[in-house]
């Protein structure tokens, strides 16, 4: 069987795998991992080879952008002493710690490489863990920490696994000069995403001047971004995965505004179908190496030594992140007055839920999978399966204990969100419909002809009627989700009938397709905007 053949194998099972998770009462991780490893031991299922550092190319820079591209910049900014001191703290603290339980655990595994395995497992899954967030009512700053957290750890814990690899290869190291690499490797990265990113960005700006918009090319040079970012990080010996995360902030604070409607559309769903892909074959593609990582450890160790190997590491992970939450969180406003004075202190439940919102996935399988096969002299990189098995473990025993239980704990701890986004959402759209009322009411009708008079007023009442259904009075939120829940079933039942009188004028052809598809385009995207509106009220 050839890549290609391999590639829409593992394609075709992903997306039945995502059809199986719909249907079970956990993140979808948990079923391309375990649904894989199910696959995985059936002996005649393809065996799937992979080359470690294209793994991290293919999967890493664009995951690392998207999140990147996605993340609010205020809040972020809001949010970032919690984000940075979690995302360096805990990234700092984990790899330290299971690195010398590890290496107490397992003696003959070098320090170095103990040190590698407690920095592959330091950055928690933000899709794991958005999985399950986002289908609860949580508080939008304990969503912001956890997402920012997730990205900045990413990059930390990564620049650190990168370092312990270094000291690994050359064979010591110390606290000082490991200090001073990370931060020339980082400050170095992100500087040169942002370079990066810029400079694409102007680049787009000329194109569009010069051959107007293309939202096939603009989805394609987005595409291309974050492995520009990463290579000419590479290029320069500085932080590639700092890089892609900087580029991505970047071009998420610019795009948005930058784009037409068209351009946005496509790309958000190119990027959609790209994201689905790569986060379901990163966890596919970890349960499908389960069988060769267990034969290569098992004789070296016992099952049962594996088994206690396994849970030790991921005990003391998962442990190390509540002890550390709670300082991290609260000594801030113990040491600092002004933070007292300044910002809400944070409920103990939204810390507990945000340490046990530790569930490790794609970057975690991506680092250690990229480990060297051998070393510059030519000898086995030592210890190499021991962490890549005990890297999955870790993510398996996470997903499985945190993913399955995150949502019940939410619920025990009755944490409920507020009502931030909901009032800043309808401030901006009162606002925003009064500026366009304010210049539709200023025309002059003196001017128009009888029919733009009359496109006139229908355009006024309709903005009228939206303002009026924002700013109604003495509607509950309870009678106001009813109200919405009617006029979309109302609205709904009317697109299928217009869709479905326009099938069949298709089908008799009485229209042709030239007709029919610009029209079918529309009601698809009314349809979408309706369903966003009502998914966005709801949330």
């Amino acid at each position: 069987m050839t890549g290609f053949e391999h590639a829409l194998l593992l394609i075709l099972l992903t997306t039945a795998l995502s059809v199986i998770g719909r249907w079970l009462p956990w993140p979808q991780p948990i079923t391309y991992v375990v649904g894989a490893l199910a696959v995985g031991l059936w002996p005649d299922f393809p065996h799937v080879h992979l080359e470690p550092e294209f793994f991290f190319l293919c999967f890493v820079p664009p995951l690392l952008f998207s999140d990147g591209w996605m993340m609010p910049l205020r809040e972020f900014v809001q949010a970032k002493r919690t984000i940075l001191i979690l995302a360096i703290g805990l990234v700092v603290f984990t790899t330290l710690v299971v690195g010398f339980v590890a290496h107490a655990l397992v003696p003959e595994l070098p320090l170095a490489m103990a040190f590698a395995l407690g920095a592959v497992i330091s950055p928690t899954d933000a899709v794991a863990v958005s999985a399950i967030t986002e289908r609860l009512n949580v508080p939008s700053r304990l969503t912001i920490v956890l997402n920012g957290e997730s990205l900045m750890n990413d990059a930390t814990g990564l620049v650190a696994f990168k370092v312990a690899l270094a000291a690994m290869v050359v064979g010591s190291f110390s606290v000082r000069s490991i200090a001073v690499e990370f931060l020339v490797l980082a400050l170095g990265g992100f500087g040169a995403g942002l370079v990066i990113a810029y400079g694409i960005g102007c680049a787009r700006d000329l194109l569009r001047k010069l051959h107007g918009t293309d939202p096939l090319i603009e989805v394609t040079v987005s595409l291309m971004t974050p492995y520009a970012a990463y290579l000419a990080a590479t290029m320069l010996n500085v932080s590639a995965i700092l890089a892609v995360v900087a580029a991505g902030l970047y071009s998420g604070w610019r795009d948005p505004v930058r784009m037409d409607v068209e351009t946005r559309q496509t790309t958000m769903t190119v990027w959609a179908t790209v994201l689905f892909w790569l986060n379901g074959l990163a966890f596919v593609l970890l349960g499908l190496q389960f069988p060769d990582l267990l034969a290569a450890v098992s004789g070296v160790y016992s099952p049962p030594q594996l088994l206690l190997l396994t849970l030790a590491i991921s005990g003391v992970a998962i442990a190390g992140r509540l002890v550390l939450a709670f300082p991290a969180v609260y000594l801030p406003f113990l040491l600092f007055p002004r933070i007292r004075r300044t910002e809400p202190r944070p409920s103990w439940r939204s810390v507990l839920v945000g340490g046990w919102a530790g569930m490790r996935g794609t970057i975690t399988l991506a680092a250690a999978l990229s480990i060297p096969l051998l070393e510059p002299d030519g000898r086995p990189f030592p210890a190499r399966d021991l962490v890549i098995f005990l890297s999955f473990g870790t993510i398996v025993v996470t997903l499985l204990l945190q993913g399955t239980t995150l949502e019940a704990l939410i619920h025990r701890l009755g944490l409920h969100g507020d009502d931030t986004l909901a009032r800043e959402e309808q401030t901006a759209r009162i606002a925003a419909i009064e500026a366009a009322l304010k210049l539709l009411r200023a025309y002059d009708t003196m001017g128009l002809s009888s029919e733009e008079t009359a496109a006139l007023g229908y355009v006024l009442a309709e903005y009228e009627h939206r303002l009026a259904a924002l700013t109604a009075e003495g509607e509950t939120r309870a009678s106001a989700r009813r109200r919405r829940h009617a006029s979309r079933g109302f609205q709904l039942e009317a697109l299928q009938t217009e869709r479905a009188t326009l099938d069949d004028l298709w089908r008799r052809g009485t229209i042709t397709d030239n007709t029919y598809r610009p029209l079918q385009k529309l009601l698809d995207h009314e349809e979408a905007m309706l369903n966003t509106r009502m998914e966005s009220k709801e949330a």
